[in-house]
């Protein structure tokens, strides 16, 4: 029985992945799986295909390189993600899962980096796992913070580690009665990748490794809190094949879990089953490009390739030289003229590549962007946006969601309260952002007539982000202000009216003290 079996959905919706992922690494990526995107000529078939010196396949490679494969799906997911997390989600935790906030992983990302990298997985594929673990590895670190006053050791909370769709390969959400319920009795995750190989420190070798997590016994679907959670790892340098001696029970200070604290996030909820990708449309629209783009450049590449044909005289024996400075000798009467193939679907072709790129390029949601070309109003923009953001809202949402529901698990194995854990995504997807000429268009409206208070200007402020002050906070320090200020006039005028009563900051001996002094002793006499 070996652990590496997989679930019968994950081979289904497999294909799909690879493909999203491909073309999310870029043209490279896409072009070393060669044929699977991209298929040979009937000519190139014709020619050979079976060696990498065969003329067919040389001709597929030159084929292939003139292929392009835009970059729509990289830039569609950096600019929703730049648009979900142009504000930072607001994370509440209790005070002992306070460490967290800045090193949840292993590689010391925070929560909100974390959060990010799982819309990316949302966006990309649809589907992304949380697993919450403990360090067996007395030697790893994740250094200390200060939390409530202490300085806590992170190492000695659990962490949360990421798991990308392909790599969840198998799993069983139980069932009571023949239906399914949302309670996870097995997990299998594929953590296959290279290691530097024992004895020789200097080389690389790829190893198969599983990780299995079970709840209580392995053929049985345990209900929900009746189980104990046991985890193992298998190996291809050991064994594959799955026994229970190799399952451990993680335990918190001595408590254990009666749940596997993994979370599956998709697209639009967190179930187990995978959803399909939101842009996998998109996906297939980039790849008919891809094809599309192959073959118009094909046709361009042959446009300059045109072939010789000489009539009237048996030249097979002669080596013909081409270019300028040449010269071809013909019998009399020969002729020799080039000829090439038609041109005429070329313009076709461009035409039908710029419908598919305006197409893709809607699908990728370039038109969502938040900062009209007009400056559009911030009703109008709200609207716009609003139609075309509802699948990013469901998404921000269940990804929000999810890490909650991992961060609340991390809070039960702890002993802290769950339901202080609380994440609350941005959904604030329009960048209105406020500018001084706003404010002075909204008082002089005011000014002139149109029904708002002042305190609906400062609420509309807020909104904006210009100040955290309530009305009330902003009023007395506005009055305070002006207390300052005008105590700092009335100390002006004392120091003014001193000048003018006693001759000011005089010294002795000035010029206008002797002469005041020469006058009084001279009316004495």
């Amino acid at each position: 029985m070996g652990v590496e079996q997989k679930h019968p959905l994950f081979s289904t919706h497999l294909p799909d992945w690879v493909m999203l992922r491909d073309i999310y690494l870029g043209e490279r990526q896409v072009k070393e799986k060669g044929q699977i995107y991209l298929k040979p000529t009937a000519g190139m078939i014709e020619d050979g295909m079976t060696t990498a010196l065969s003329p067919g396949f040389q001709a597929y490679e030159a084929y292939k390189s003139r292929a392009i494969l835009p970059d729509i799906l990289d830039d569609a997911v950096s600019a929703m993600l730049g648009v979900m997390h142009h504000k930072p989600a607001v994370i509440e935790l209790p005070a002992a899962m306070e460490p967290l906030r800045e090193q949840a992983t292993l590689r010391n990302e925070s929560l909100q980096m974390l959060l990010r990298r799982i819309n990316e997985q949302q966006l990309l594929t649809g589907r992304v796992g949380l697993l919450s673990d403990m360090t067996m590895d007395p030697r790893a670190s994740r250094s200390t913070v200060v939390a409530a006053g202490k300085t806590v050791r992170v190492d000695d909370l659990p962490y949360i580690a990421l798991y990308e769709t392909e790599a969840i390969i198998n799993w069983d959400q139980g069932s009571r009665d023949g239906i399914e319920v949302q309670n996870l009795n097995l997990v299998v995750l594929d953590e296959t990748g290279f290691e530097r190989e024992k004895g020789d420190s200097f080389n690389w070798v790829e190893r198969q490794k599983y990780r299995v997590l079970i709840l209580g016994a392995v053929d049985e679907n345990e209900p929900k809190g009746t189980g104990t959670y046991r985890v193992g790892v298998f190996r291809d340098d050991k064994s594959l094949d799955f026994s229970e001696e190799n399952l451990i029970d993680p335990s918190y200070r001595g408590t254990k879990l009666d749940e596997i604290p993994f979370v599956i996030i998709n697209a639009c909820d967190v179930v187990p089953d995978p959803d399909k990708p939101p842009l996998l449309g998109l996906a297939s629209a980039i790849m008919a490009i891809y094809r599309g783009e192959a073959d118009y450049r094909q046709a361009l590449f042959m446009q300059g390739q045109d072939t010789l044909v000489i009539s009237g005289g048996n030249m097979a024996d002669e080596a013909i030289r081409l270019g300028a400075g040449a010269t071809i000798h013909l019998p009399e009467n020969g002729t020799a003229e080039f000829i090439g193939p038609s041109s005429d679907g070329i313009p076709e072709q461009r035409t039908s590549l710029e419908n598919d790129y305006n197409r893709a390029m809607q699908k990728g949601g370039q038109l969502m962007d938040s900062v009209s070309r007009e400056r559009e109003s911030g009703d109008a923009l709200k609207i716009r946006v609003a139609a075309r953001t509802a699948t990013l809202n469901q998404i921000a949402l269940t990804g929000a969601y999810g890490l909650q529901q991992s961060l609340r698990q991390i809070a039960k194995w702890i002993g802290a309260n769950p339901e202080e854990v609380v994440v609350t995504p941005n959904l604030d997807f329009v960048d209105d952002s406020f500018t001084p000429d706003d404010l002075v268009k909204m008082v002089t409206a005011k000014n002139s007539g149109a029904p708002l208070s002042y305190e609906t200007i400062h609420l509309w402020l807020q909104n904006k982000d210009v100040t955290e002050l309530d009305f009330d906070e902003e009023i007395a320090k506005i009055e305070e202000e002006e207390d300052l200020v005008l105590g700092s006039m009335n100390s002006k005028d004392l120091v003014d009216d001193d000048d003018q009563a006693g001759g000011g900051n005089r010294e002795p001996g000035d010029p206008d003290e002797e002469d005041d002094d020469d006058n009084d002793r001279g009316g004495q006499e």
